[in-house]
């Protein structure tokens, strides 16, 4: 290939890419998708104080919806709003939220009502944008760079990025030699499903005990955890973990032996007692349906499923442990990016159940008076805007996270595209780290090998080369895969 059709084939591929298509397929994910998730999973609210004569009272939420950026001008009139309008005004360029709500009495729905419930701000340049499919002479009549890329949120006339962080990859097992004294190899699942986050850790001791600890249940051996999800055969055990691996099955005996539990009950029961429980078997029961592995499940028929994966997990614990490898975690599968997806998840998750809060509150205030409230007058708060506006502003988010959200840097163009491609390490800087601030070969093609800060952060803070891609979370593609393994015989557990 000669060197201009190289060139041409380099230009075009930077052409037909955005710079910060990352942030906004994210940003789209979660309008068209969170926020339906979350609204889902909080769906039902259950008033104390009912209406009088109802025996059952709920009131359920329904469909969200998110306009288009729009601004209420002092004479009443309200009209859509641009970036630049918003930048020289000093507004913010937020949308209102529609959420549908209805009364169900009896199990009869009363009343629905489309109310509104806040503004969210708007990803410049994102579906939900004004400018959306705009062509290029048209963003130059409205006073915008047509080259822009878009990608941030503009807050009270600033423009604010969310920066996409790195951070381990949940539900992956992290295998390695253990630095407690004591212990031989341990294995590290970051336990995530939605709004519950578990950390789990399996160790094996230096003489061949095997521990679990997750939740407030600390160092459990693992075999009688195991005969509490149900498998109290132990010859069935042995067979499922070791696999005619004699060096493992004298680790699996060697445990049968230092704890010598029989039944599923009388495990539940040693479970219940390590928490002080009166109630021993219900409380074990509780912890491990709602805490272990929640990817898997929070119910009583996870458990099987539960069982199952702990097998393969300490299968793979102690093969790893005999042939003395380890997870490379630096391994960038290893690896997950957090855009505006994860953060603004996180954010609106926490303010909209304190939302909910104050709307079960109005409701009973209401029924106090004598009058049912309608659904306008329960959702009457302007807390989820301001706590919308005030975090992105500031970049303090839940849980006490700081500088998830910067100021962009329009000092030149080159300095903008760097900014919108910065990855941040939630590592902290004044740690040595060595290896995590490393080159890794798996970086090659997906960072650029020369751009990071000098100092405390060299190494933890990355940019993602121009022409890489980061891959979107698609549910339905996890089905067409599902429906496809099972077309070649995958059975479920």
């Amino acid at each position: 290939m000669d060197e201009s059709a190289s060139d041409k084939l380099l230009e075009a591929a930077v052409k037909s890419s955005n710079i910060a298509a990352h942030h906004i397929s994210s940003f789209e994910y979660f309008i068209e998708k969170g926020l339906q998730k979350i609204i889902d999973s909080e769906s039902v609210i259950e008033p104390v104080i009912k209406p009088s004569g109802v025996g059952e009272f709920i009131i359920k939420l329904g469909k969200i919806t998110v306009g288009k950026p729009d601004l209420l001008e002092a004479d009443s009139v309200l009209r859509p709003v641009t970036p630049m309008e918003a930048r020289i005004r000093d507004l913010t360029y937020d949308a209102p939220i529609m959420l549908s709500v209805s009364y169900i009495a009896d199990k009869k729905q009363v009343a629905e009502e489309e109310v509104f419930i806040g503004r969210i701000p708007i990803l410049v340049k994102s579906k939900f944008c004004n400018l959306y499919g705009m062509p290029r002479e048209e963003l130059i009549k409205l006073k915008e760079d047509p080259n822009d890329p878009g990608g941030y949120f503009i807050i009270n006339g600033t423009e604010r990025i969310i920066i996409t962080t790195e951070d381990l990859a949940p539900n992956n097992l992290l295998i390695s030699k253990e630095s407690q004294e004591g212990f031989l190899y341990s294995v590290k699942i970051f336990a995530d499903a939605d709004n519950i986050k578990v950390p789990h850790s399996i160790q094996l001791s230096n003489s061949n005990l095997l521990y679990i600890t997750f939740g407030k249940l600390k160092k459990i051996p693992l075999i009688v955890l195991l005969k509490a999800l149900g498998f109290a055969n132990e010859n069935e055990l042995i067979k499922k973990i070791a696999k005619g691996d004699e060096d493992i099955e004298n680790t699996i005996d060697i445990n049968m032996v230092a704890f010598n539990i029989e039944s599923e009950k009388e495990a539940l029961e040693y479970i219940g007692k390590s928490l002080h429980s009166v109630h021993a078997i219900e409380t074990a029961e509780t912890n491990i349906d709602a805490l272990l592995f929640p990817f898997l499940g929070r119910d009583k028929d996870s458990r099987r499923l539960k069982g199952e994966y702990l097998i393969y997990v300490v299968s793979r614990l102690i093969a790893y442990s005999l042939s003395k490898k380890e997870v490379d975690k630096d391994h960038y599968s290893n690896k997950r990016l957090h855009a505006e997806n994860y953060n603004l998840d996180m954010l609106f998750r926490f303010v909209f159940k304190q939302v909910l809060n104050d709307a079960k509150y109005n409701f009973e205030r209401g029924i106090k008076k004598d009058r049912v409230p309608t659904p306008k007058y329960i959702f009457t708060s302007d807390q989820l805007t301001s706590r919308l506006r005030s975090s992105l502003a500031t970049g303090q988010w839940v849980g006490g996270r700081v500088g998830i959200t910067q100021h962009l840097d329009r000092r030149s163009f080159p300095s903008t595209v760097s900014h919108l491609r910065k990855i941040e390490s939630l590592l902290t800087s004044n740690r040595e780290n060595y290896r995590a601030r490393d080159l890794h070969g798996t970086h090659f093609g997906r960072f650029c090998a020369v751009e990071t800060p000098e100092g405390p952060k060299i190494g933890l803070t990355k940019n993602i080369a121009l022409l890489a891609k980061i891959s979107e979370e698609n549910i339905d593609a996890n089905n067409d895969v599902i429906a496809k393994l099972k077309d070649y015989g995958v059975k479920k557990i």
